[in-house]
């Protein structure tokens, strides 16, 4: 069963938060570890975000919708945005937190990553960072890096891959092209992956075993 848009928004960022809190506990102990043991001071570092020389804006709390005629087709929200004043150059935005909508203005991609850019045409955001999607029926997509083509409703990745399904499976493999709602997806090299009651799934032709 699928997840209406609030549920899907809520069981990402739940998700995407206690790995954050994790991290946050870890560099916490490496902190404490090098004050006890070298007596100097230390504080939580930024994200570090790199630009150009070129005059540009900062955002703060920015939450920016996009349509397609009368429709929405996806919204962008984050705590820190800096768009440079010129055509040319990189919008850089951290966190990311992006949601696609469908023909019919339904949630159906949900997307969490720590850092991105993109350029002033917006037409491709690149992802890096924990970059964690979950779309409307439950799929849950993990990866360090990924590229979403708008146009082309296009997902794309050059590294290591981890998929969840509803049923438990488990993909990975290195590189990855999929549509952006995830109806489908391939592998590019290095597939491994884990299949509860292979056996009993294989006898009974399952069918959503056949989409992998």
């Amino acid at each position: 069963m699928g997840l209406d848009a609030q549920e899907m928004e809520n069981t990402a960022l739940k998700r995407y938060h206690l790995a954050n809190r994790a991290s946050r506990v870890l560099l916490q102990c490496l902190v404490a570890a090098i004050v006890l043991g070298f007596g100097c001071k230390s504080r939580e570092a930024l994200p570090v975000l790199e630009g150009t020389a070129s005059p540009f804006q900062e955002f703060g709390t920015a939450k920016l919708q996009f349509y397609e005629g009368q429709y929405k087709r996806w919204v962008l929200e984050s705590d820190y945005i800096k768009r440079p004043m010129v055509d040319s150059g990189e919008v850089l935005v951290s966190p990311v937190k992006i949601i696609i909508y469908d023909t019919l203005e339904n949630a159906e991609t949900y997307i969490l990553a720590d850092s991105g850019s993109t350029d002033n045409s917006m037409d491709l955001f690149n992802l890096w960072g924990r970059v964690y999607i979950q779309t409307r029926d439950s799929i849950v997509v993990k990866t360090e890096r990924l590229w979403w083509i708008k146009d082309s409703r296009k997902i794309e990745s050059d590294t290591y891959v981890q998929i969840e399904t509803p049923r438990g499976d488990i993909l990975r493999g290195r590189g990855l092209d999929a549509a952006e709602d995830f109806t489908r997806f391939t592998f590019r090299a290095d597939v491994t992956g884990k299949f509860p009651d292979f056996r009993r799934r294989i006898e009974q032709q399952d069918e959503e075993f056949g989409i992998f």
